[in-house]
């Protein structure tokens, strides 16, 4: 009995896990201007639920190659004039960080420019 116990937890800790799995959202960061600049890659696939979990992997995975403006004062975000828009739209305007993705949406990072 504690055998057939045992194979049942192990059944429904993998279906979970494919469950958490599947709910993370396949997604394209774009790297523009001074990012693709300083990664030196226009695009990085990353598996994330929202901009907050992919902008955070991508901090920790490239945050040492930015430079120090582009960063918050704990160097564990982006700061908060970077432009963040998902499938061209800002993410001030949608749910900010908390922003849910779906497969195959796009990322992109770009520095505001102005000039005339």
């Amino acid at each position: 009995m504690n055998f057939f116990f045992f194979i049942r937890i192990n059944l429904k800790i993998e279906i979970v896990l494919i469950i958490i799995e599947k709910s993370m959202a396949k997604v394209n960061l774009n790297l523009l201007n001074i990012f693709y600049l300083q990664i030196k890659e226009k695009s990085i696939e990353y598996n994330g639920r929202t901009i907050k979990e992919v902008i955070s992997k991508f901090v920790k995975d490239h945050g040492h190659k930015l430079d120090v403006q582009m960063l918050n004062k704990n160097k564990n975000k982006l700061d908060k004039q970077i432009l963040i828009l998902v499938n061209g739209r800002n993410i001030k305007y949608l749910n900010n960080y908390k922003t849910e993705l779906k497969d195959g949406d796009n990322i992109y990072l770009s520095v505001p420019l102005a000039g005339g």
